[in-house]
């Protein structure tokens, strides 16, 4: 497998430099040459200032450009000769389905996801072997994607239903961008407490990793603890008191409704109406 890159950003630096050891890159093309060059640099491969000259040095192409960009490049690739190559992006929320008319071409095409976070492009590779990814597409691509990534690689690879793609990336935020949204209030809470972020970020340091383990541990049913769980009304009313910003009280209402029905789940000889009520 020779592998080319549309997209030089973090996505296509992280997957090539952590494949780079495993098959063979051609390199990259970007729209602009400086990240191609960069990006051929970091992998040691090569740049490619035109897309049909890369198309033409490699047997599988990986899209990794930003979603919105993702269909413009097929419409501008599905042209060039792709008979018997395989076309792959790494969207989460988006599905194979984006290659339309690919069947004319002879090529054939898959979709594949990494749970992961790629926050920095020289780095993130380093972690890269830790990730599960979701694939779906046609019978080929999926094959030879497993191949690399679960047989050669040992990933856990999981095939996902196309038409499931916007919910799963949802499940994919929600663990992680939407986390960092609940930490950056915390913290801005504690500002408001007088700490300077580096000290609050340390003083939820523990109760972070430690809650995240626990839920990894035993399940979110299990691992959930804290003044919703325990049914502690006059905390939560005290919180709603002083915490002032109607976005945030929001935000904290909604959440812990969720928390609520876990709650009930765990503890179900427990009656919850009067945190409901408080709550609502």
């Amino acid at each position: 497998m020779v592998i080319g890159f549309i997209g030089a950003g973090r996505t296509g630096c992280t997957i090539g430099k952590y494949l780079s050891g495993h098959t063979a890159i051609a390199g990259y093309y970007s729209r602009t040459r400086q990240s191609a060059d960069d990006a051929a640099a970091f992998t040691q491969s090569k740049a490619f200032y035109s897309l049909e000259a890369l198309i033409d040095s490699c047997d599988t192409v990986f899209i990794t450009t930003p979603d919105r960009a993702i269909s413009e490049v097929w419409e501008c690739i599905r042209h060039y000769n792709l008979k018997d190559k395989i076309i792959c992006h790494f969207s989460g929320s988006l599905s194979s389905g984006i290659f339309s008319g690919i069947e004319r071409t002879g090529a054939s095409c898959c979709s594949v996801h990494p749970m992961y976070a790629s926050s920095n492009k020289y780095t993130s590779y380093l972690q890269f072997n830790e990730a599960c990814l979701s694939i779906e597409g046609q019978d080929f691509a999926v094959h030879k994607m497993k191949e690399i990534f679960g047989e050669e690689l040992h990933h856990k690879v999981f095939t996902i239903n196309p038409c499931d793609k916007a919910k799963y990336h949802a499940a994919a935020v929600f663990a992680s961008n939407y986390v960092t949204g609940m930490l950056h209030i915390a913290v801005r809470l504690l500002k408001e407490c007088g700490f300077e972020e580096r000290d609050a970020l340390g003083l939820v340091s523990s109760v972070v990793t430690g809650n995240i383990n626990s839920v990894l541990e035993r399940g979110t049913v299990d691992a959930l603890t804290g003044p919703i769980e325990r049914n502690d009304i006059s905390t939560v009313q005290g919180h709603l008191d002083v915490l002032g910003d109607k976005d945030i009280c929001k935000i904290y209402k909604d959440i812990g409704k969720v928390l609520v029905s876990i709650a009930e789940e765990k503890n179900t000889g427990t009656d919850y109406a009067g945190l409901k009520d408080v709550l609502s």
